[in-house]
This record gives structure tokens, C-alpha cells and sequence, in this order.
């Protein structure tokens, strides 16, 4: 199934004045008519608006993930965002990550130029038709965007001029996820389930309805329902069985989860971005030191301790106690565990470009907490990583960031139909999937719904490792402060003869509470804008 992102010849729109919050340009008519003179410019037109994808996915410095601003990693370089994020430099007048408002409002713009002009471009009408499905689709993944970061947001339907009333108050959430719903079923309705050859990457139908059933997951989320209204809970469900069940569209898990992320175009993939013909930069900047990585993303133990055994039995007890029902051995802490943990991780003695991974105090990828560009807790991430590839060497790869995939859809299902009426078949047969793609027992049987609650925010975890769902699902979940909010640690080793001695160390603190399950809305824009509300906390 080829649906990766091609990368798009790229055209770049000429700026009129500095950017508001809802990014009006005053010069944008000549950039107009020459972009809608004819369908070949149009469509480069069009490529720009995908363009945008690459801001929201790459707008961090390259060294570090989201996931380094969750408990699953961290952010190696103390001079990335992803370090000044976690220490609590996130304010009104400063996002370390980004200015996310600004950035999707700009992209958001575009889409809607695209939308005002595409009817009136001579030639074919199915071209147009299939061009500006893309186009809403687009747009509605940067509102779907701000929803996650924000919450409520500013609906723009249409191109606003320096003219237009500029000073509008935030939609309520019902209404930006009603409006998010109904631009990915309209661009359901006008997207191919597969494109041409020539057109492989752009947005299809399965897209958009992923974007739809990820808007539903999040509204029924604590974060927006917090009098848990099951029935939104069902229509989330709903929404994520009709991918499930829709054999046209044809998506099936990959059979190997640790190429899943390497081989494009597999057929779980329903929609991802491709980065281009790079060097190897996912590999320099989070490959381990010894190698000449930069060891942006380090592990944290905290995630390294929540793969289960390969007996699916948890190593440790609530009370981090070893779980002797497990088999796991302190003595020898990587044995016998998940198969996705070797598939994501590299470890002390990991095989690794042909040696084995010495992150022991003194090896060759040793643990240098508080310095750049060495891992902080003693592991690197693999997950992503094309082991073929020489750090710092000419070789390229076209390398893609799938931004929805068919296991996420599952997972997204069985949570909803769990949270609307209990873990039934359906719920047990979407995890086991997945867990059985990586030869992992299936769930025990007969779970209450609390007990699925938390399999399933595990299984979460584990399977969308660094995919940077992590940010996200705790802050829907509101649950930051417990997960977020306290001291992460690494595994320092030191070696004597053959002997290894293994301790649990602690790493930088983390910043965060309840405020910081949303982003603060920018000063700049408030100051702009009198009827515009800071999000609660943040004022």
C-alpha cells in the first residue's frame, strides 16, 4: 500500500507583514493570481500547504523528539528546546517547542487561499475535485493540531483581510471538534482510497477519516469530557471501527514491527510524511556517542522498566519491588523481555553496526549525565534508526514520519469502546493484534474495565514508543503531574572484570502541573487581540 508522503516540489509564498494570530496578509493578491493560473502551478501551490507538515514535525531542533519532554526519554542537549521544556521554560511570551499558534494559523492560511481559488483554475473538474480534498484534509489536521496543543481554538473559515474584523474570541471545544469532524468528512467524500502512481503520498481517504476518529478520541478524552459522557466515547469508537472495518481500504498491520518504521509505503501506514533525500539525520542526531551520535532522545528507566516481560508478565510490582512471577534477573535487566524493547532501545550490550553497545561508565557510549550530545541515562533510542547507515558519511535515505498508522487506530478503538461499555471481544481482539504482531501473549481475560483502562494506556506506551503520542495521551488523559511531574532516572553501570554493577540513578528533574496540560496561547496574540482568552492557569 504506497501512501507515504512523496517529497513535493516546494513553492514559497511571498510575505506581506508580520504575523498575527490569524496570519492576514495584506499582498497576497498577486501570489494569488500568479498560483491559480493553471493546474501545474496550482499543485505546486498545493505542495506548499503540505509543506507545512514538516514545520509541525520538525519545527524542533533535530536533536531531540517530543518524546524527551515525556517520561519516556530525554533530551540529551541542554541547548534544545526539549531541555529548556522540561525545566519549566514554557510561558505566554516564550514555547521552547515552538510557536505552534502562529505556525498552523500560517498553514491554515494557505489551505484556505488554495480553497477560495481551486474552482476557478481551468482544467480537469476530478483533478480539482481530488485537490481540494487534500486541501480540506490539510486543513483540518492544523486545526486538529492547535485542538491537541490549545484546546479551543479560533475557527477561520475563509482568507481574511487587514479589513476583516481581526478581533474574534475562541470557538468552544464543541464546536472546533464539530468543525474538525466535518472538514475530515468532507474530504472523506472527495479523497481516492489510493492515488496514481504519480500522486503517491498525498492525503486519502483513510487519512481523513483517522484525522476524524483522533479528533473524536480526544474530545471524549478527560482533558475535554470531564463528566465522561460515554457517548462520546461511542462515536470515538465508531469512528475507529469504520476504518477497522472497511476492507477497501485495505490497511493491515506490518508483520515486522521493527522495520514497520524503516520500509515505506508497508501496509499499516495510512498517512506519513516524507522528509526527502536527507542525510542521515535521524541517525546523527539520536545515534549513540560512541558511534558519533548526538544521543538526542536517552531512554529514560522509567520506560525501559514498563516493557513487560516476553512471558507478558510486568518485571516490577506498584511498589518497584521485582515481580517474582516474572523471571526477571537485576543481574541481567534486559533478558527475556518484549520484543519491541529490542526493536526500540539499545542497551549495554545491544549488537549494534558490529560491537556490542558499551554504555558502562568508561565505555565507548558511556553515560555522561549533564554534558551535550551523550546519552543521559545510560540508553539510546533504535526505534527509527537504519542500522545500515554510517553516522557523519555521505549516505542518504528518504526517510518518512508516519503520522497515522492502522496499529494506533486499533489502539485508539479498543480504548473508546473500553470507556463506552467495557472491554468486550472487539476490545480484546484490537490489543491482542497488536500484541501479537510482536509475539506477545495475549491480555489475560475476564479484565474489568479499570484493569483494561490501564492495559490499554500500557500497551499505549509501549507500541507508539517515540511516535510522540506519549505528549499527547497524558495530557488528554490529564494525568501530567503524576506522570510528568517528578524526578526520571537513568541506569548507571560500572564494570569490573566481567562482573556489571547496575544502578538506578536519578536525571534532571522535570517541571510540570496542572496548567501544562495545554499550551499557554502566545502574549503577542493577546496582546492583538482583546477578545481572545488565555487558557486557565496561564494568565
Amino acid at each position: 500500500m504506497k501512501r507515504l508522503l512523496n517529497f513535493l516540489v516546494l513553492i514559497v509564498l511571498a510575505a506581506g507583514c508580520d504575523k498575527s494570530i490569524l496570519d492576514r496578509q495584506p499582498n497576497d493578491q498577486m501570489t494569488e493570481a500568479a498560483a491559480f493560473e493553471d493546474l501545474l502551478v496550482t499543485e505546486k501551490f498545493l505542495n506548499n500547504v503540505y509543506s507545512e507538515l514538516y514545520g509541525g514535525i520538525y519545527n524542533r531542533t533535530p536533536n531531540y523528539l517530543l518524546s524527551s519532554t515525556t517520561d519516556d526519554a530525554d533530551a540529551a542537549n541542554l541547548t534544545t528546546g526539549g531541555y529548556t521544556f522540561n525545566i519549566g521554560a514554557l510561558s505566554p511570551t516564550g514555547n521552547p517547542l515552538g510557536d505552534y499558534w502562529g505556525m498552523y494559523y500560517s498553514a491554515i492560511r494557505k489551505a484556505n487561499i488554495f480553497l477560495k481559488n481551486i474552482d476557478h483554475v481551468p482544467g480537469s473538474a476530478a483533478v480539482k475535485e481530488r485537490m481540494k480534498g487534500e486541501a480540506i484534509f490539510l486543513k483540518a489536521f492544523f486545526y486538529q493540531q492547535l485542538l491537541k496543543g490549545y484546546g479551543a481554538f479560533i475557527i477561520v473559515d475563509g482568507v481574511l483581510s487587514v479589513n476583516d474584523d481581526l478581533a474574534l474570541p475562541r470557538n468552544t471545544v464543541d464546536e472546533c471538534v464539530a468543525y474538525i469532524t466535518g472538514l475530515a468528512d468532507q474530504a472523506a467524500s472527495l479523497l481516492p482510497v489510493v492515488h496514481e502512481s504519480s500522486q503517491l503520498g498525498r492525503a486519502t481517504k483513510g487519512a481523513a477519516l483517522a484525522l476524524k476518529a483522533e479528533a473524536l478520541l480526544f474530545y471524549a478524552s478527560p482533558m475535554h469530557n470531564p463528566l465522561n459522557d460515554k457517548q462520546r466515547w461511542k462515536v470515538a469508537a465508531d469512528a475507529a471501527k469504520a476504518i477497522l472495518d472497511d476492507s477497501e481500504l485495505g490497511y493491515e498491520l506490518f508483520n515486522d514491527y521493527r522495520n514497520l518504521f524503516l520500509v515505506n509505503n508497508n501496509s499499516e501506514v495510512i498517512f506519513a510524511f516524507m522528509a526527502g533525500g536527507s542525510l542521515n539525520t535521524m541517525e546523527v542526531a539520536n545515534g549513540p556517542s560512541g558511534y558519533g551520535g548526538w544521543s538526542g532522545t536517552s531512554p529514560t528507566q522509567e520506560l525501559v522498566d514498563a516493557y513487560e516481560m516476553a512471558n507478558g508478565v510486568a518485571p516490577f510490582l506498584a511498589d518497584g519491588s521485582v515481580n517474582p512471577a516474572s523471571g526477571y534477573d537485576p543481574l541481567n535487566p534486559y533478558e527475556n523481555r518484549d520484543p519491541r524493547f529490542y526493536a526500540s532501545i539499545l542497551y549495554n550490550g545491544a549488537p549494534w553496526q558490529g560491537r556490542a553497545i558499551e554504555s558502562f561508565v568508561g565505555g565507548a557510549d558511556g553515560i555522561s549525565v549533564g554534558t551535550h550530545t551523550r546519552s543521559q541515562t545510560g540508553y539510546f533510542m533504535k526505534k527509527f534508526l537504519d542500522e545500515s547507515l554510517t553516522v557523519n558519511s555521505a549516505q542518504r535515505r528518504a526517510a518518512t514520519w508516519i503520522l497515522f498508522r492502522l496499529g494506533t487506530v486499533m489502539l485508539d478503538f479498543a480504548e473508546s469502546r473500553n470507556e463506552a461499555s467495557g472491554p468486550d471481544a472487539d476490545v480484546y481482539a484490537a490489543v491482542n493484534a497488536v500484541r501479537a504482531r510482536s509475539s506477545m501473549p495475549a491480555l489475560a481475560e475476564n479484565l474489568s474495565q479499570d484493569e483494561m483502562r490501564v492495559r490499554i494506556r500500557q500497551e499505549r506506551r509501549i507500541e507508539l514508543a517515540f511516535e510522540d503520542n506519549r505528549f499527547w495521551d497524558v495530557r488528554r488523559w490529564k494525568i501530567g503531574v503524576q506522570a510528568f511531574g517528578r524526578q526520571m532516572h537513568g541506569m548507571r553501570i560500572t564494570r569490573t572484570g566481567n562482573e556489571l554493577k547496575y544502578e538506578r540513578i536519578p536525571i534532571r528533574a522535570r517541571v510540570f502541573d496542572e496548567k501544562r496540560h495545554l499550551f499557554p496561547i502566545p502574549q503577542s496574540e493577546l496582546n492583538k487581540n482583546p477578545n481572545l482568552e488565555q487558557n486557565e492557569g496561564w494568565k
